[in-house]
């Protein structure tokens, strides 16, 4: 079915591309491709992921080049020798990217073995960085027990906060905080959970108006705001003791729809920063992007002054491969990527008619 998919898109490459004039946006962006959770243990974690339906849709060479190792923030020589195909200075690491289709994108699954870095993710969901992902359930009553069942530890049972939407939070074996969040749909008979897709990913920020700009640059536009206060049952819900106060919005890309959330925590506040390179930090540590023209996106970002990790790197296949990636911060430093390859363009083209 997968194979089946693919081709149709090949075969639409051309009337897609064909029939889609530039817009007014100040980059390429076309779509997520995934957001990354990196892990301690890949088996332990791709079991749990599966029991609430995730499946794989692709693997990824485990070692690249020393140009790819610095692309992701790789800067200093590994003890990696490359006996198992790669370069001294490189990495070694065991992924999958899994999801419930392609709508929303994907989890890009990883756990490195060199470098290694086993610090915990965040303790809580208030400090600078991406700290958690909405998975989107049509029965989250159902799912909450199913889940309970399998041993995932919630924070609190699903309650309703000021926004009139259903959730609750809950950590994968890491720790790394998921949303579950009720969204309308047919409920349909399942072994696993009603989970859809995957929705918006939560950026904090230090400052909401600068923030809400430099995501502007990549194709986000404001929805919604968020509420600035809860009651202190849902506080607890979301993991605090204390009163909260924010300041934050929903946004939309303007192309393929997908979201994520920008938060600026007042109360309480931490300003520890966001996980630095290299990206191999337990928990959500990147986003990526696809896009249609990289070269232009990337000088476009750093006349904005935003600041790159690496040049363009050749991705994934060595020096011919088709493609290529770029990763760089946001003004609180927290990890963004560009991705440009030909089935991804013709994917997020194909994502946003």
């Amino acid at each position: 079915m997968k194979s089946k998919w693919l081709i149709l898109l090949v075969g639409l490459f051309a009337g897609l591309l064909g029939g889609c004039s530039d817009d007014q946006r100040d980059t390429q962006v076309l779509s997520r491709v995934h957001f990354n959770t990196n892990v301690s243990d890949f088996a332990v974690s791709r079991a749990f992921y599966g029991k609430l339906g995730f499946e794989t849709v692709s693997g990824f060479p485990d070692a690249n080049t020393v140009a790819m190792a610095q692309a992701i923030g790789i800067t200093t020589p590994t003890s990696y020798d490359g006996a198992q195909g790669g370069e001294a200075g490189g990495y070694l690491l065991h992924g999958e990217l899994i999801g419930t289709g392609f709508s929303g994108g994907l989890i890009d699954l990883i756990e490195f073995s060199i470098p290694r870095n086993d610090a915990a993710p965040y303790a809580r969901i208030n400090r600078l960085g991406m700290t958690h992902a909405e998975m989107l359930t049509t029965d989250i009553d159902a799912d909450y027990q199913y889940m309970l069942g399998q041993g995932v530890e919630f924070l609190h049972a699903p309650l309703t906060s000021a926004d009139g939407s259903r959730f609750a939070f809950f950590k994968d074996p890491d720790g790394v905080f998921y949303k579950l969040k009720a969204i309308a749909g047919e409920v349909e008979a399942t072994e696993t959970t009603h989970i859809q897709r995957l929705g918006a990913v939560t950026i904090n920020v230090s400052d909401f108006e600068r923030a809400k700009a430099w995501y502007g640059l990549l194709g986000f536009e404001q929805v919604a705001t968020l509420p600035a206060t809860e009651s202190s049952a849902v506080a607890a819900a979301m993991g605090f003791a204390e009163p909260i106060e924010i300041r934050g919005g929903r946004f939309r890309h303007v192309h393929d729809g997908n979201e994520i959330e920008l938060i600026q925590w007042l109360a309480p506040f931490d300003p520890t920063p966001p996980y630095p390179a290299p990206i191999n930090h337990i928990g959500i540590h990147r986003m990526a992007f696809s896009t249609s023209d990289i070269a232009a996106d990337v000088a476009f970002l750093e006349a904005q002054g935003v600041r790159m990790i690496s040049p363009i790197t050749p991705c994934c296949s060595g020096p011919d491969s088709w493609g290529g990636i770029v990763a760089f911060y946001d003004p609180d430093g927290t990890i963004m990527e560009l991705v440009e390859q030909p089935m991804m363009t013709v994917m997020g083209w194909f994502s946003g008619l």
